[in-house]
C-alpha cells in the first residue's frame, strides 16, 4: 500500500465518522476508490431529494481534506436502482472497487465485518 493510499484512507475514515455524526438519517456511505488522488463518496440518505440520477458535487482540496472530494447523495431507492444498473454513476465511477460503510447501533461496519473503533482499515 502506498503512502498516498494510506493518507486517503485516513481522510476517508475521518469523513465517514464526521458525516455519520452530523447526518442522523444517513444510512450508508460508499467510497468509490480511484487511481486518481481524489475521494469519491456516495451517501445514501433518506432525507435527501430524489433526483433520479447520481450528481456529484466537487470540493477542492483544503487544509482538512487535502484531496479533491466528489460527493453524491442519493435516496435508498435510488441506491437500489444504481445497484440494478437502472441509474448510472458519474462518468469514470465504478462499483467494482467500492467500500461500503453502514451505521448499526452506533457502530460502523464495512461489508459484513464490524470495524474496531480505532480504525476502519487496520
Amino acid at each position: 500500500m502506498t503512502q498516498n493510499h494510506k493518507d486517503i484512507e485516513s481522510v476517508v475514515e475521518k469523513l465517514v465518522r464526521e458525516h455519520f455524526e452530523l447526518e442522523e438519517k444517513l444510512e450508508k456511505i460508499i467510497w468509490i476508490k480511484s487511481n486518481k488522488p481524489e475521494i469519491r463518496l456516495i451517501e445514501v440518505n433518506s432525507e435527501t431529494f430524489t433526483t433520479g440520477d447520481v450528481q456529484s458535487f466537487y470540493f477542492p482540496p483544503s487544509d482538512d481534506i487535502p484531496y479533491d472530494l466528489k460527493l453524491a447523495e442519493v435516496t435508498p431507492d435510488e441506491w437500489q436502482k444504481v445497484l440494478q444498473n437502472e441509474i448510472p454513476l458519474p462518468v469514470g465511477w465504478s462499483l467494482e472497487n467500492r467500500q461500503e460503510f453502514s451505521r448499526d447501533l452506533s457502530q460502523l461496519k464495512v461489508g459484513k465485518d464490524v470495524i474496531p473503533e480505532e480504525s476502519f482499515f487496520n
